[in-house]
């Protein structure tokens, strides 16, 4: 992968924000060798656990908020801390804390 100079430039300065969507958690697995589950594997399984299992095919949002409102908060996001408490980094997401960032904004759910 070829990183333009000036980007590179920047990273270097301490002026770049990383953000981390849901592909920074590839490479990560839990203790059994298995991935975290993506976004649309997540639905499904706050489905099947809060819903009775509709609104499998429906985005993550809204399947959370279902979830929540047929449930609590805190009942939702202790399944989502059972789901990906055990996920534990690939050794090259150890590189990311030695670079210089202006600061790091995610979205993900995992603590990779």
């Amino acid at each position: 992968m070829i990183i333009p100079g000036d980007l590179l430039r920047q990273v270097n300065d301490g002026s770049v924000v990383l953000l981390l969507g849901a592909g920074a958690s590839m490479g990560a697995t839990n203790s059994r060798g298995q991935p975290p589950p993506t976004g649309q594997q997540l639905a499904e399984l706050l489905a099947t656990r809060f819903l009775g299992g509709s609104h499998k095919r429906d985005p993550l949002q809204i399947v959370a908020e279902l979830a929540i409102s047929e449930s609590n908060l805190a009942s939702v996001q202790d399944y989502i801390r059972s789901i990906f408490d055990d996920v534990q980094p690939a050794p090259f997401h150890g590189l990311l804390p030695t670079f210089k960032w202006a600061a790091l904004a995610t979205t993900n759910y995992d603590l990779v």
